[in-house]
């Protein structure tokens, strides 16, 4: 598994723009995995946010306009964790355990 993750790192790069930012969202999982724990390893693990600061994080970290679709995907892999009515969401301790391999 390691060799086709260093296989989708590398093709990854063609998804970032000069600027570091995800041009396009990869519709290969490992692909999304990795981009996702990019923006992720911007988190506190020790804050909690604000949905317009995660906003906002996603928001320098692409260069399309769906930060919805990234910030759900964060969700539902357990990047994030949140509140049911969205007013507050942290980074999830173990996500770095989770996507070890990524």
């Amino acid at each position: 598994m390691e060799k086709n993750i260093e296989i989708y790192a590398a093709k990854l790069k063609n998804y970032y723009d000069p600027d570091g930012k995800l041009k396009q969202y990869p519709s290969k999982r490992p692909m999304r995995i990795i981009a996702l724990s990019k923006i992720a390893e911007k988190l506190d693990l020790e804050k909690k946010y604000t949905e317009k600061e995660v906003n906002e994080i996603i928001r320098d970290s692409i260069a399309f306009g769906d930060i919805e679709l990234i910030r759900r995907e964060m969700f539902q892999y357990k990047l994030i964790g949140r509140l049911k009515d969205g007013s507050e969401y942290w980074l999830e301790s173990d996500w770095r355990e989770v996507y070890g391999e990524y």
